[in-house]
C-alpha cells in the first residue's frame, strides 16, 4: 500500500528498488539465515550494474541483515543483529511472516515511549503546540466523518509527530520515524482502520489535547498511556495486548 503518510519511505531509484527487493526477501524468508547473496545472480536477475548490487549490499550491510565473510560471500544475518527500529526495516517486515510479532512489539514500544513524550510536552508547553494538536485532531474527525482513509493517516501521523516533538527531548526525538513507522504498519491493509472505537479514540486523542494545553504533565502522561493501550487492545484484541 502506497500511503502518503509512510514516516520512513523506502528509498528510491535503482539502489532503493535492490536495496528493497533483498531486503523483502530476506525478512520474508526467502533468503535464509545463513544462506549466501550472490551478487551475480542479483545483477542478472534485476538487471543492473555490479556496482549498484555492491551498493545495496552495502546499505543492507549497515542494517545488520548481510555480513561479507571471506571466501563465503553476502550471508544473511539472523533476525537479532538487524536494526529492527529502521524504518525501512519495519516497512519490510510489517508484510512478512512475523508482521502481527513486530506489531505488538513495536506497540509495546509506543506504550512505553509515547506517555513519557506527552507529560514532557505538557511541562515544556511550546507555543502554539496545543493549537496545532487542537488543529490536527479537527483534521481526524472530519476525515473519518468522510471515511477518507488517507487524510486520516495523515492527520493522526501529524498528530503523533507533533506531539514526540512538543517533549523537546532530543533522545526521545531520535524515535520519532520509527514510532511513526509503527503508525503505518498499524494502517496497512492487514488491519481495518475505521472501527466502532474509533470516536472513543478521537475523544482520548482530545484528552491528550486537554491535558497538555493545561500543562498537566500527569493527567498527559495518563492520557497518552490510555490512547496508546486502547489502540493496542484494539489491533491485537484484550488477549494479544496483554
Amino acid at each position: 500500500m502506497t500511503d502518503p503518510a509512510d514516516p520512513g519511505p523506502r528509498s528510491r531509484g535503482l539502489h532503493g528498488r535492490i536495496v528493497d527487493a533483498i531486503g523483502q526477501r530476506i525478512a520474508h524468508g526467502d533468503l535464509p539465515v545463513g544462506g549466501v547473496v550472490s551478487p551475480e545472480q542479483v545483477e542478472a536477475e534485476y538487471a543492473v550494474s555490479r556496482s549498484v548490487v555492491r551498493e545495496a549490499l552495502r546499505t543492507l550491510e549497515v542494517l545488520g541483515m548481510v555480513r561479507p565473510r571471506h571466501k563465503v560471500g553476502t550471508t544473511v544475518q539472523p533476525q537479532t543483529a538487524w536494526a529492527l527500529l529502521d524504518p525501512q526495516v519495519i516497512g519490510w517486515r510489517s508484510d512478512g511472516p512475523d508482521a502481527d510479532r513486530q506489531l505488538s512489539e513495536l506497540l509495546a514500544l509506543r506504550e512505553a515511549v509515547e506517555p513519557v513524550a506527552a507529560s514532557m510536552a505538557a511541562r515544556e508547553a511550546a507555543e502554539n503546540l496545543a493549537d496545532r494538536l487542537s488543529g490536527q485532531l479537527q483534521q481526524m474527525r472530519e476525515a473519518y466523518e468522510t471515511r477518507n482513509r488517507s487524510a486520516f493517516v495523515t492527520a493522526d501521523t501529524s498528530f503523533h509527530r507533533t506531539m514526540l516533538a512538543g517533549s523537546n527531548n532530543a533522545v526521545l526525538s531520535q524515535l520519532v520515524q520509527t514510532l511513526l513507522a509503527t503508525l503505518h504498519a498499524r494502517y496497512s491493509d492487514r488491519h481495518q482502520l475505521f472501527t466502532d472505537d474509533t470516536p472513543a479514540s478521537l475523544q482520548r486523542h482530545e484528552r491528550v489535547v486537554e491535558a497538555i494545553a493545561a500543562r498537566d504533565s500527569k493527567a498527559a502522561e495518563a492520557a497518552a498511556t490510555a490512547l496508546v493501550r486502547a489502540s493496542r487492545v484494539e489491533v491485537l484484541g484484550p488477549d494479544g495486548a496483554q
